[in-house]
Formats: C-alpha cells, sequence, structure tokens
C-alpha cells in the first residue's frame, strides 16, 4: 500500500498548494467584476480560503512531508520536492511571525509563493509528470499479488529450461522482459521493452533488479531507492514469465 499512500499524499500536498496559491489570484478577480452574483461567490470562496489558510497550509507541510518520506527519493537529498517542502516551511514561517517581520512579510511571502509555484512544476518534471489514479489502483493490485504469492517467490526446480516473456507495470505500463531458464534455474533477464520515464529513475532498477533476481534466484527483493516503480515492475514482470515456465 506504500505507493497508493505516497500517491495519495502527492496528489493532496498538490491541490493542496493550489487553494493555498490561490487566493492572491482571486482577489485581482474581484476588483475586476463590478457586480453580480460571480463576485459574491468569489468573495465567499476568498473568506473562507483566507480563514482556513492556517490550516490548509499545516496540511500542506504534512501532505508533502508524508509524500516526501514515502518516495522513492531520502527526503534529506537535495531534489525539487525537498525544496518545495523547505518553502513551504519558510511561508509557513512568514505567515505566523508576520507581526515580527513587518510590513514586507506580505511581499515575502508572495515571492515565496511564486517560487513554490515554479518548483513544485519542476518537481512534477522530475519524476516524470502527474501520476494518475491507474498508478494507485495498479500499485493496490501489485502490493495484494505480493502478499498472495509470498510463498511462491523463491525459484523452484519445476521450470522448463526455454525462454519466456513477462509484462509488468512499472512507472508506465507495458514493462515487458525475457527470461531465460536453463538447468531450472534463471540464467539471464532481459528487459526488452518499456514506457518508463527519466533515465536516472528507471536506469539503477534496470542495471540493479536483474541482476540480483539471478543471483539470488528469487524475486523477493527490495526494490531500488529511487527507482521504486520501475524495481516493481521489473519484479512484476519477471514473476509473469515465471509463471509461463511451470511444468
Amino acid at each position: 500500500m506504500t505507493l497508493f499512500f505516497n500517491i495519495l499524499f502527492a496528489w493532496l500536498a498538490v491541490i493542496l498548494g493550489i487553494l493555498l496559491s490561490i487566493i492572491w489570484l482571486i482577489k485581482i478577480l474581484q476588483k475586476k467584476i463590478q457586480k453580480g452574483c460571480d463576485k459574491e461567490l468569489l468573495i465567499k470562496i476568498n473568506r473562507s480560503l483566507r480563514k482556513n489558510h492556517i490550516n490548509l497550509g499545516y496540511l500542506f507541510l504534512i501532505s508533502s512531508f508524508i509524500h516526501g518520506i514515502l518516495s522513492s527519493y531520502s527526503i534529506m537529498s537535495f531534489n525539487y520536492g525537498t525544496i518545495s517542502l523547505i518553502i513551504g516551511l519558510l511561508l509557513c514561517h512568514t505567515f505566523v511571525n508576520k507581526k515580527n517581520i513587518g510590513k514586507t512579510w506580505i511581499q515575502r511571502h508572495r515571492e515565496l509563493t511564486g517560487l513554490l509555484i515554479v518548483i513544485t512544476v519542476l518537481h512534477i518534471f522530475e519524476v516524470g509528470g502527474f501520476v494518475g489514479f491507474d498508478k494507485v489502483i495498479n500499485g493496490i493490485k501489485s502490493d495484494l499479488k505480493s502478499k498472495i504469492n509470498i510463498n511462491d517467490r523463491n525459484i523452484s526446480s519445476d521450470y522448463k529450461d526455454g525462454v519466456y516473456e513477462g509484462t509488468g507495470y512499472g512507472y508506465g505500463p507495458d514493462l515487458k522482459v525475457l527470461v531465460s531458464i536453463k538447468g531450472s534455474v534463471i540464467d539471464e533477464i532481459s528487459i526488452v521493452s518499456h514506457n518508463e520515464v527519466g533515465e536516472k529513475f528507471y536506469k539503477p532498477a534496470f542495471d540493479y533488479i536483474p541482476k540480483k533476481i539471478i543471483d539470488k534466484q528469487t524475486y523477493e527483493i527490495d526494490a531500488v531507492s529511487g527507482s521504486t516503480y520501475s524495481s516493481k515492475g521489473i519484479i512484476e514482470a519477471v514473476e509473469d514469465a515465471l509463471s509461463k515456465a511451470k511444468k
């Protein structure tokens, strides 16, 4: 369920970030609209967001922190996600201590907000774009499947020699591998095609996971830090291939 909560808190942090950032935009729109229902609606939304601004800010920090812990990156590493969290802390500081900072607090707050938006966009590109709920569903299925098949993960001698193709779901769908069985053991694993995004994310898994499976003769191995999705995709593909190799 780690992937599920990782994606869930990532989306929650983005949504909260948007809600926190649009207050100034709504205020500008209010000034442009003279009268009418639209202006009244904007005023109500603005008041509600301002009233709950500090609570939304705390929720944003909590969501970002949890996402950071669950993500492939170490929360202490240098990446755009960690930078976003630091900016969020600075935003909280300027808002909570605005009386001590003085009149310049609002300008600093807006500058930090603009910087947060830019860094968040860069972070989204950094991880290969928005992760949809298809990956949430796939993550749940993958984790459940892992628990169900936990006792069948060791390579047995009941496999036919030959080359078998398997498909898994990493960061993207259709991650395909070829598994070569010789003498009823795994002899070779090659990745023939994939839809993974960002070489620096998937390459560590591509280099490590196949070798580790061959070395341990089991796919009950840990994912590579920073390459979790691709690791799980390779493991799932190998498992699929071996299901076809059973005698």
